[in-house]
């Protein structure tokens, strides 16, 4: 009964929210309002995912190890933009400096650290401990750095219309990688044929159910990922922080009822985030910043004073935000040990030092010794730094054993046929992959 009492509030304040959302940034409410009226499952989901959350954060302590996230960025070019660098097909830098900020805004890194333009919520900072590395192997087992271009006729995805049409190759994009393993960034050329301005990106709140999980990740506008390159001079390169923050259980710090009045919007197991109206603020924030839209001592929080809009909140609409709270993070930890728990665990090999490489031998051999090679099983690995990931796979592909934060010094082959094979190694300073040869 208490799930179906959740259930029902939980539709009937997303119903509350209209047509009318502001799509200057972000159409994630419209998205999920039309995913939760149409997907009696994704519902159900979205409910029992806030309960879930409840009870993991009332029992457990805050994440205490940095969590690796492995990524793969769809870029969705343009035909006319063959070459890397031109127009929507992004730059590689470009999407260097679009992680650099994000693995920043997530490990509170930021340059705002620790003094933001003003402090009035610096108790209230916390630090999500996750890191975003680009994917080394890809789903077939092929090595991969991560990105991938697709050539597309289309000039531009219209996102009131054709809001997941670069999510598949039969409409002219590019297919997910396997949601439970990757996460799925698609960067292509945004347009609004409704109006009410421009959507730099979006994604939806977790819970898709498997067979319409080929929704899951996040779409930004090529011009609103990262700062250089092609991106727009308006751009923080916070689109992505913003975005996966909703991909990890967030709302928007705002609220979203156009009813002209105030709600605490982020209020599902957030309750460090004032409550803020539907007059959604844009502009900067700074000391002479002092938007107070709602009482707070009116709702359930943390605050015993009325404090003011938290407008500097990554999940809020300000043209320069810096922080999530420590509830924000609570939230974010508890969907990746709940829903998401196979991310967390994926065995995708990965290169968390922040470059594109090649997707092969990008590791510097001098910091690392694989011997003897052939072996008669018995493989010695010897390594300067630490090691993130190792992996083996057979001649087609198939991974064959996965051992996370390796620290041993020798790997036992033994029991598998004489043959070629190939041992993947990541570390934070790259990747190396290398073919080596059983025989006995």
């Amino acid at each position: 009964m208490n799930k179906i009492i959740i259930l029902f509030l939980y539709v009937l304040f997303s119903l509350q929210i209209t047509a009318q959302e502001n799509f200057k940034k972000c159409i994630t409410t419209r998205l999920v309002e039309q995913e939760l009226i149409s997907n009696p499952d994704y519902a159900k989901a979205r409910a029992n995912i806030i309960s879930e959350n409840k009870i993991w954060i009332k029992n457990n302590s805050k994440e205490k190890n940095t969590i690796n996230i492995p990524v793969v960025i769809h870029i969705i070019h343009k035909n006319t933009h063959s070459n890397i660098g031109i127009g929507t097909n992004i730059s590689n830098a470009q999407i260097e400096d679009a992680l650099k900020i994000l693995n920043e805004d997530y490990s509170k890194t930021n340059p705002e650290y620790p003094n933001p333009p003003r402090n009035t919520f610096l108790n209230n900072w916390g630090n999500p401990n996750l890191k975003f590395c680009l994917a080394t192997i890809d789903p077939n087992g092929n090595p991969t750095n991560g990105i991938t271009r697709t050539s597309t006729t289309k000039a531009s995805f219209d996102a009131d219309t054709e809001g997941n049409d670069m999510k598949r190759v039969s409409t002219s994009g590019k297919d997910a990688w396997n949601p439970s393993k990757y996460l799925n960034i698609w960067v292509c050329n945004l347009s609004n044929s409704g109006g009410g301005g421009m959507t730099l990106g979006y994604a939806y709140l977790p819970g898709l159910p498997s067979w319409n999980s080929w929704k899951d990740g996040l779409v930004i506008d090529f011009q609103y990922f990262g700062t250089i390159g092609g991106a727009s001079p308006s751009s923080d390169g916070r689109t992505a922080t913003h975005e996966i923050g909703h991909y990890l259980g967030l709302n928007h710090t705002f609220c979203e009822s156009q009813s002209g009045g105030c709600c605490d919007n982020d209020e599902n197991n957030v309750n460090d985030t004032p409550a803020a109206d539907d007059g959604i603020y844009f502009g900067t924030v700074n000391l002479t910043t002092n938007n107070n839209t709602c009482n707070d001592l009116q709702y359930t929080n943390i605050f015993n004073t009325n404090v003011l809009d938290m407008d500097e909140n990554f999940m809020s609409y300000a043209s320069n935000t810096w922080m999530f709270t420590n509830d924000q993070v609570n939230v974010m930890s508890a969907t990746l040990n709940g829903y998401r728990t196979t991310l967390k665990n994926s065995t995708v090999s990965m290169n968390c030092d922040g470059s594109v490489g090649t997707g092969l031998n990008n590791y510097q051999l001098e910091n690392l010794d694989i011997y003897p090679n052939p072996t008669q099983g018995k493989l010695n690995i010897a390594s300067a730094d630490r090691i993130n990931t190792l992996s083996i796979t057979n001649i087609i592909g198939k991974e064959i054993l996965f051992v996370k934060d390796f620290s041993g010094k020798i790997i036992d082959l033994s029991s598998y046929r004489n043959g070629v094979y190939f041992i993947n190694i990541s570390t934070d300073k790259g990747t190396h992959i290398e073919k080596i040869i059983i025989t006995k």
